[in-house]
């Protein structure tokens, strides 16, 4: 079995070669999509729909979305495919609004723990040696 499909059940494989994904993930991201575009147009979808479904590379999926047709994103992507090829049109406006819904989001706190007593250091200095080890 190659490097290439030896991918878990969940995971979908890269749909180019990996030393060509490799220079993509390297590259530019304008250098990226004159890679991609060499590529025939289905193959181009389904690596735009990969890209496009991980965050760290979602950019880029929106980059070598906007060299394909509706078409061919909707083949590759099932329905979800004339969301992005709308959202590929203005890669920047996309990015920037999902950046701004982020920010917007509610914050995370961490819940405050109730009849908790903090380790004092004097805890610590009542122990000997022996206690120490067995504490740790």
């Amino acid at each position: 079995m190659s490097p290439a499909q030896s991918h878990s059940l969940n995971e979908t494989a890269i749909p180019v070669p990996e030393n060509l994904f490799g220079q993509m993930a390297q590259a530019e991201p304008a250098d990226a999509v004159e890679i991609a575009k060499q590529l025939p147009l289905d193959n181009r979808a389904r690596l735009a729909a990969f890209c496009y479904a991980r965050r760290h590379l979602n950019h880029l999926g929106l980059l070598i979305a906007s060299t394909c047709d509706r078409m061919a994103l909707r083949r590759a992507m099932g329905a979800a495919g004339d969301i992005v090829f709308k959202q590929s049109r203005d890669v920047e406006k996309t990015i920037s609004a999902e950046r701004g819904s982020r920010s917007a989001s509610t914050k995370v706190t961490l819940a405050k723990a109730a009849n908790v007593v903090p380790l004092r250091a004097s805890v610590f200095a009542d122990m000997d040696d022996d206690d120490m080890d067995d504490a740790g």
